[in-house]
Parts: C-alpha cells; sequence; structure tokens
C-alpha cells in the first residue's frame, strides 16, 4: 500500500491592519480671550473656568446623569465650579471644624442643606438644566457655580482658552460660552464650522470671593 500523501497546508492568511475608526461626527474648536473690562483684572489660568457647550437644533439624547462632589474646605467651595448632566446628583461634604449651611437661591433650582457639621454630608439632585449659584449662609464669601446641561457636546477650556468638542452631527444649533466673570456669549452656527473659532469675552464681574 502506497503511502498515504499528506494534505497540502493551507498558508495563513496574512492579518491586514485597519485604519483606526474614526470619531463620528464633526469637531468645533477655537480659542477663547478674556479680556478686563472696567475696573476689572485678569488671572493668567481665569480661562480654564470657560464652559463651552452646543445644542443642535435636532437635540441628541441627554448624557447619563452621575454623582459629583463640591467639598466645604477652608471657608470655601472646592471645586468651585461644577458642569454637570441634568438629573446628576452633587454631594457637599463639610471638611471643615465648623457648621456650614449650603444653600442657592437661583430660579427653579433653590435648596437650602440646612446646618451641618465637620464630617457630614448633604446632596442635591438637580432636575433642571441652568445655572446653580451655591452659596453658605454662614460664610457669606463662599460662592460656587453649576451649570447644569442636557447636551453630550460640552467641555471646560484649557488655562490657554483653547477648545475642542468632538463628535458633533452635522447641522445647525448654537455655541454657548459662559465663564463666571462675564456675560455669556451665544453664537448660531452650523457645524461642520468653518476652521476654528476665536472668540472674546469681557471680564465684567469680580472674581468669585472667598472668606479664611
Amino acid at each position: 500500500m502506497p503511502p498515504p500523501v499528506a494534505a497540502a497546508s493551507t498558508p495563513p492568511t496574512p492579518a491586514v491592519e485597519r485604519p483606526a475608526a474614526p470619531v463620528a461626527g464633526h469637531r468645533l474648536s477655537g480659542r477663547i480671550s478674556l479680556l478686563a473690562g472696567a475696573r476689572q483684572s485678569v488671572d493668567a489660568g481665569e480661562l480654564a473656568d470657560a464652559v463651552v457647550y452646543f445644542l443642535p437644533d435636532r437635540r441628541p439624547s441627554p448624557p447619563a446623569p452621575g454623582r459629583f462632589v463640591m467639598n466645604t474646605r477652608s471657608k470655601g467651595f472646592s471645586p468651585s465650579l461644577l458642569v454637570v448632566p441634568v438629573g446628576s446628583t452633587v454631594v457637599f461634604p463639610n471638611g471643615d471644624p465648623i457648621l456650614h449651611n449650603v444653600y442657592s437661591d437661583s430660579p427653579g433650582q433653590s435648596f437650602d442643606l440646612g446646618l451641618y457639621g465637620e464630617g457630614e454630608t448633604r446632596e442635591r439632585r438637580l432636575d433642571r438644566t441652568g445655572l446653580v449659584f451655591v452659596h453658605c449662609n454662614v460664610h457669606s464669601a463662599m460662592q460656587a457655580n453649576i451649570v447644569v446641561l442636557d447636551t453630550p457636546h460640552f467641555t471646560r477650556a484649557g488655562g490657554d482658552g483653547y477648545f475642542v468638542l468632538d463628535g458633533i452631527a452635522a447641522g445647525p444649533g448654537t455655541l454657548v460660552v459662559w465663564h463666571p466673570r462675564a456675560e455669556a456669549f451665544t453664537q448660531a452656527l452650523a457645524v461642520p464650522a468653518d476652521g476654528p473659532l476665536a472668540l472674546r469675552l469681557t471680564a465684567s464681574k469680580p472674581r468669585l470671593g472667598r472668606q479664611r
């Protein structure tokens, strides 16, 4: 009997290197300038407090709510600015050996968490979009801001004012820039935009107070 003939082996298929999948949608980018208004001055790095967001005319699904922390520490709020999706909960732990009373009298977002001491925590769910001014009625200089949004297209600018928003569907909408020391800037535009944007704000408000 003749020896069996070995079956011809099939050479392995070479691996195909596929390019990385591009991010769906378009990009909005640009740089913000913060100019000093009358009797005001601007410090380096203050542009990092600028919040940039885009509201498409055809609104996408809002981002999922989360849980965020704003500490009371050294008679101040830390951080002094939060950007959160609508429906999120903000927790306010007291890290000071004194009493604090965190409250807001912002329209539609008012709350009063009462007096509470070191190591205790209070929290608040924010179910409406908008700006929430946060204070302590024991220490009048304590101030903070929470920006509540229903769009997934938001970011904070860098200390140099540069910002990038990715993944935006083509179409019209409104770009908003908010800074605690300036009036909100709004601009209607269509995506994709023609190149990076150059946006200017004027610091007409004082810095957030801080009592020690």
